[in-house]
């Protein structure tokens, strides 16, 4: 049994990566790129869409990773020349105490007129740093080395403040508290605090708390885009959504990468590698067909379709048990039928409902189970997923007549007629250790020999019914190429169809199912040759 989890494991991850990758490349190429839903906030901080989306990123790999340490030393080493200084420095201007430690660091490999002009550039930084003092200015007739001394001051005393640690705590105190000295402190630390911010921002759910966060990032990047506490839970939302697309956008402008980050991020820096980081932490960006997150949509209509086809799935087996096999058995009287038809259907059902409703709180966006079910099941949705549930099984009870799935149906009917026989007795024990068998047998056995029937089915029958789940929004997702749903559509598909395999692994230790089908062997008519 463990060797047959590790394997199947390793082929299910492996078979993600590869549909992921080779999935998103299409989607990337065909639709719309704003996988993450940020071309919208473009305006509010004069991005052009291409950068809001992160178009200017590579595919797959990225070769060099372009922080704000290497972007720093770049424009540094393009203040020396005439013609480009003026284009640095602006840049550097707008990175702002986010490269100061750069540049304090370079200070010693630049030529001496870009070393000048660099300590003009931070010495008009010096006051906001310090909330007081201003440093010597090179450019204004204050003696180089009176600057170089006063920076070494600074680092001194205040080179510990750079830290990331340090700025995500203080962001954390602001955040929570509202304090006000750990404010101020940001403040001082400019730019610089941007990633620490951004660290809490990306973890608060409380509207008064990202309120206060998004307030600071509007002070420390003077853009006006801010939500005062106390305003309207959407409008928090919205802000928050706006700065946590400027920072999709600008994030390697103001974040200085540690190597082994910098080692990861050739991929993770890349368009397939954001969303994979954003997926993994529960970000699958925007459906466009309904705009709303594709999470959300996921939470509600995946037990909705798993309702609808695991219904389908175990009647469909419960019934080819029953009234079907070879001539001899379907020459049965109804009596023993029925008692088949019982003893494969409730333990399933029993088991099939608990699985179900711990999917169903699993999936919750509600505080009761109660509300769970009314908000799955309202509307209708119950007879339209009953009548998924009908066409399902009827597919199921004839794929399940196939001479591949024959072996394990027959085991099953065993497994059922034994049941039912331990039912007539007290023997506890035994009914529950048969219970057990025929209903996890009873789930695995439609997934093993059906599962691709049952996925297309509840893709083309969803819809006409007018079922709200998986299959129902990916027909029309096709249509319309909305790529963030498609890309969760098929990472949700890609288990259920590698289900199979974990299925027939799991009947073979269940029911002693053969793993191959036994070969017949046919006897030479007698006036062959020898």
């Amino acid at each position: 049994m463990l060797r047959l989890f590790i394997r199947e494991a390793s082929i299910t991850l492996a078979s993600l990566l590869l549909v992921s990758a080779v999935g998103f490349a299409l989607l990337d190429a065909v639709g719309d790129r704003d996988w993450q839903a940020t071309a919208i906030y473009a305006h509010l901080f004069g991005f052009t869409r291409d950068h809001a989306i992160g178009a200017d990123l590579p595919l797959f790999w990225n070769p060099t990773v372009l922080d704000a340490d290497r972007r720093t030393a770049a424009d540094l080493a393009q203040l020396d020349g005439p013609s480009t200084r003026a284009a640095a420095r602006a840049r550097l201007d707008r990175r702002g105490s986010a490269a100061l430690p750069t540049i304090l660091a370079r200070l010693d490999q630049l030529t001496p007129v870009a070393r000048r002009e660099a300590l003009s550039l931070i010495a008009s930084w010096s006051q906001s740093l310090t909330g007081s003092e201003r440093a010597p200015d090179p450019l204004a007739s204050d003696p180089e080395a009176r600057a170089r001394v006063w920076w070494s001051r600074f680092q001194a005393s205040r080179g510990l403040d750079f830290r990331l640690s340090y700025a995500t705590r203080q962001a954390q105190r602001v955040g929570a508290h509202d304090r006000t000295n750990a404010y101020g402190r940001l403040l001082q630390l400019g730019t610089f605090a941007l990633p620490g911010i951004q660290n809490v921002l990306a973890t608060s759910s409380v509207s008064d708390e990202q309120a206060r966060l998004t307030g600071l990032l509007s002070a420390l990047t003077r853009i006006p885009v801010r939500a005062d506490p106390g305003s309207a839970h959407g409008e928090v939302q919205r802000v928050t959504a706006a700065w946590q697309a400027f920072w999709f956008a600008e994030r390697l402008e103001f974040e200085t990468l540690t190597e082994e980050r910098r080692a990861t991020a050739r991929f993770f820096e890349t368009r397939y590698g954001r969303w994979v980081e954003r997926a993994m932490r529960g970000r699958w960006g925007f459906s466009r067909l309904t705009n709303r997150p594709v999470a959300i949509e996921l939470r509600w209509r995946l037990p909705v379709s798993t309702l609808s086809s695991g219904l389908g799935g175990l009647i469909g087996t419960a019934i080819a048990i029953a009234f079907g096999g070879g001539p001899m058995l379907r020459r049965r009287r109804l009596r023993p039928k029925l008692l088949d038809l019982a003893g494969a259907l409730a333990p399933g059902l029993v088991a099939f409902v608990l699985l179900w409703l711990l999917l169903l709180r699993a999936c919750s966006p509600t505080p009761t189970l109660r509300s769970d079910l009314a908000l799955v099941l309202g509307q209708g949705q119950w007879a339209r997923a009953l009548a998924c549930a009908a066409v399902i099984a009827a597919g199921v009870g004839w794929f399940l007549q196939r001479p591949k799935a024959a072996s394990a149906t027959q085991l099953v009917r065993l497994e059922a007629e034994s049941w039912m026989a331990e039912r007539m007795r007290p023997g506890v024990r035994e009914v529950l250790r048969h219970g057990a068998r025929i209903g996890l047998a009873s789930l695995l056995a439609p997934l093993g020999f059906a599962g691709p029937f049952v996925l297309l089915a509840s893709l083309v029958v969803e819809l006409p019914l007018g079922l709200d789940g998986m299959g129902e929004l990916t027909a029309r997702a096709l249509l319309a190429t909305d790529a963030p749903w498609l890309m969760a559509a098929m990472l949700t598909t890609v288990p259920l169809l590698l289900g199979r395999r974990w299925a027939r692994g799991l009947l073979v230790d269940v029911l002693d199912l053969p793993a191959s089908p036994p070969v017949r062997v046919t006897a030479p008519p007698l006036d062959s040759p020898p």
